[in-house]
């Protein structure tokens, strides 16, 4: 069994069943400190990229998933990994792919659990040792033939490539000498890279970096490039660079497939959370209104003989009217603002400008949503700075744009909403503020489906989650300024709608 007098800090990753394996990875653990478990993948070659483990023990195949992808990558991409091929009887019909994936090791452990644990033991021991040797010269340059190898003059004139190089690239050695390395340099990469790669290398030191290349076709390569100077031992002068290059296009697509596959999965989930979630509350949005038009209707129809009707109050009629006129408007706005969101992301939404007053336009959405605050317990009140301001804009829209931010505070405050309007120099302000309990993230409430709350489907939330994403839309057409702040006055959030009067239409 191996013996150390200390453990070795060497990384090591088991892929496949053998994470499973509890008391093979205890005996393991005994000797090494770095140890890594994984099975899907995608997780493997994070793992890989991360952790940079010098070792990889694992078997061929774990459940469903076979690794000869994964390997090929990982010999490509990470040459310098020793691979440990676990394989047993059930193995043998995979045996020719298997041998096909050129591992460091072949172990063969249909035995005892000691004598695994042995033969494992005793291939990480090797492995370490040819780990070790990289410092010599043979590994070295063995190393080098790997892996896509040029050298230049200190003037960064090529002098030599290897066959790895020309592979790659698609230059001839001939097409190389006497030609700047600029020949692989790619468009996209920022001319501050270069500066600093000089800046580091003639100071004598080692530069490192990704660095994504052209070849002679035009197509491109991702390299993990290290350039290493070499001084003349008497002057001390520079007089060559090497550059070694290591191709990880194929393990970066792949990651890049990955990913995507996974964006595009949260994305659908989020979207079908989403519509959920939308259902329930624009459903209980129209209930509301709609329970209250049902009831006061139903209230007029049994009072509805000339000899009953005229008991009601006239007062009480009107009340009654003009709260199921409210209700209706209430659904009608909500149907409305989905409508002309779709329009307006679609650039179909039209706009008729004209020069209207504020003041005016203010006072007939606080009427139209009187219902609503009765309805919550809410004062609304209304003050200005004796100012009778006009502006140019789409008034419709410009009612929309209040009626949404007005219905919120009343929605979300605890009984009290002050709307101010001011006119400063050139710029007419609108201010609506609450009582309410505020907001934490104050740009999310503007997007599709986002409430103040903490959740779209918690009891607490009010509202469809719309209103304030179609208000921000509008305000973005019509060339309106808005904000949300903390109210200091009342304690709650405060949204400011900013008119400039001089922004042409």
């Amino acid at each position: 069994m191996q013996n150390f007098s200390q453990k070795s800090d060497i990384g090591i990753l088991f892929m496949g069943g053998l994470t499973l394996d509890y008391e093979l990875l205890t005996s393991i653990k005994n000797f090494y400190t770095n140890i890594y478990l994984e099975t899907e993948e995608k997780h493997i070659l994070a793992c890989i990229e991360k952790y940079q483990p010098k070792v990889i023990v694992t078997t061929y195949q774990h459940k469903e998933v076979i690794y000869d992808d994964v390997i090929h990558i990982v010999k490509l991409s990470e040459p310098d990994i020793n691979i440990i091929m676990l394989v047993n009887e059930t193995s043998c019909g995979s045996m020719k792919k298997i041998l096909s994936l050129d591992c460091d090791t072949y172990l063969y452990i249909d035995e005892r659990k000691e004598i695994i644990i042995k033969k494992i033991l005793y291939a990480l021991r090797n492995a370490q040792e040819r780990l070790d040797s990289s410092k010599n010269e043979e590994y070295y340059n063995a190393l080098l033939e790997s892996s896509i190898v040029s050298k230049s003059d200190p003037n960064g004139i090529i002098t030599y490539v290897n066959e790895n190089f020309v592979k790659v690239t698609g230059y001839s050695k001939e097409e190389c000498y006497g030609k700047n390395h600029s020949i692989l340099r790619h468009p996209s990469n920022p001319k501050q890279m270069y500066e600093v790669m000089w800046k580091v290398i003639k100071s004598g030191q080692v530069w490192r970096d990704r660095v994504l290349n052209k070849n002679k076709d035009g197509s491109d390569f991702w390299a993990e490039t290290t350039i290493i100077p070499y001084k003349d031992k008497k002057s001390g002068k520079i007089i060559e660079y090497i550059a070694i290059r290591r191709d990880i296009t194929a393990m970066l697509q792949m990651k890049r497939k990955i990913m995507k596959q996974e964006s595009e999965a949260k994305e659908q989930h989020k979207i079908a959370e989403a519509k959920d979630s939308f259902l329930i509350l624009f459903t209980h949005e129209l209930k509301t209104p709609l329970n209250a038009i049902i009831n006061f209707t139903k209230y007029l129809l049994n009072h509805v003989s000339k000899e009953t009707i005229n008991k009601i109050p006239l007062s009480k009629r009107e009340y009654l009217l003009e709260q199921i006129l409210g209700s209706a408007q209430m659904m009608l706005t909500d149907v409305t603002n989905i409508l002309d969101i779709s329009r307006i992301k679609s650039h179909k939404l039209s706009y008729t400008y004209s020069s209207f007053s504020v003041k005016n336009t203010i006072n007939e959405v606080i009427k139209n949503h009187a219902s609503l605050a009765e309805e919550n317990g809410v004062t609304v009140s209304f003050t200005d700075d004796g100012s009778e301001p006009f502006i140019t804009s789409d008034e419709k829209r410009y009612q929309q744009i209040l009626a949404n931010v007005l219905s919120n505070a009343i929605k979300y405050s605890c009984g009290q909403v002050k709307i101010n309007l001011t006119k400063i120099n050139n710029s007419v302000q609108v201010i609506i503020e609450d009582n309410g309990e505020g907001v934490e993230d104050k740009e999310s409430i503007f997007e599709l489906f986002e409430q103040s709350g903490k959740g779209l489907l918690k009891k607490e939330q009010k509202g469809t989650g719309i209103g304030l994403n179609f208000v921000k839309l509008l305000c973005q057409d019509l060339k309106f300024e808005y904000m949300v702040e903390d109210s200091k006055n009342l304690g709650g959030l405060k949204f400011i709608l900013i008119k400039d009067l001089k922004v042409n239409k």
